[in-house]
């Protein structure tokens, strides 16, 4: 089957697909958060052919694992915020119907150490996430198997975990996405880069790697001696 049949059948059954990828691009960029903000990606540190772009979320019906649909959500939509923590999010969608997309935020807590305890609660359910279902119900129901898989990538920041998560709908492929979770200094970033196909790894490992530099040339983290 052609690549665009395969999406367009894809896009038909899959909320959970529409939920990450059927956000709009825009012209301009929304306004950050005054000072965490400056730590985000731009589109020039991007490949060329990025745009502007905001996901929206559209909620599941139920999960195999609650905990693991949470801590997701938690991670790529801020779904859960906490007193004390400042968040920025930033989303870039390459222009054209089959991405890939990336979709950044960050957190900025009180202190590193604060930082540092949130990474390992985080870190501590993920292990228990290497695979689960998601049901949607309503006009187009389905149920998207999510599967989480650690990868190795060069370490950023001063902490850092690379996952691999792939998305299979109603048995059949979705998307693959690339999940980099980067401590520096008192930041949190949440680095996705989703594809229809995997991601290549050089591209990955670069654009984490500018998130990484942005935090430091914004002052938000320094370099180690």
């Amino acid at each position: 089957m052609s690549r665009a049949g395969t999406l367009g059948r894809t896009l038909l059954v899959v909320p959970l697909l529409l939920a990450l990828l059927s956000g709009s691009t825009h012209g301009t960029a929304p306004a950050p958060a005054p000072a965490l903000g400056r730590g985000l990606l731009t589109l020039a540190d991007l490949p060329p052919g990025y745009a502007p772009w905001r996901p929206e979320y559209e909620p599941y019906s139920a999960s195999t694992s609650p905990e693991c649909a949470v801590i997701l959500d938690e991670l790529e939509f801020n779904r859960f915020r906490y007193r004390g923590v400042e968040y920025a999010t930033a989303g870039f969608a390459a222009k054209g119907p089959f991405g890939p997309w990336i979709l950044e935020n960050l957190r900025r807590y009180p202190t590193a150490t604060i930082a540092d305890h949130d990474l390992d609660r985080v870190l501590e359910v993920l292990p228990r996430c290497s695979s689960f279902d998601l049901a949607y119900r309503g006009e187009r129901p389905s149920v998207s198997t999510v599967r989480v898989t650690p990868i190795t990538m060069a370490p950023l920041g001063d902490r850092s975990r690379a996952l691999w998560i792939t998305v299979n709908v109603n048995g059949e492929w979705a998307y693959g996405e690339v999940l980099v979770l980067a401590r520096a200094g008192d930041v949190l970033m949440v680095l996705s880069q989703l594809a229809f196909r995997p991601p290549e790894a050089a591209t990955a490992q670069t654009i984490a790697t500018r998130a990484i530099e942005r935090l430091h040339t914004a002052g938000f983290w320094t370099l180690a001696p």
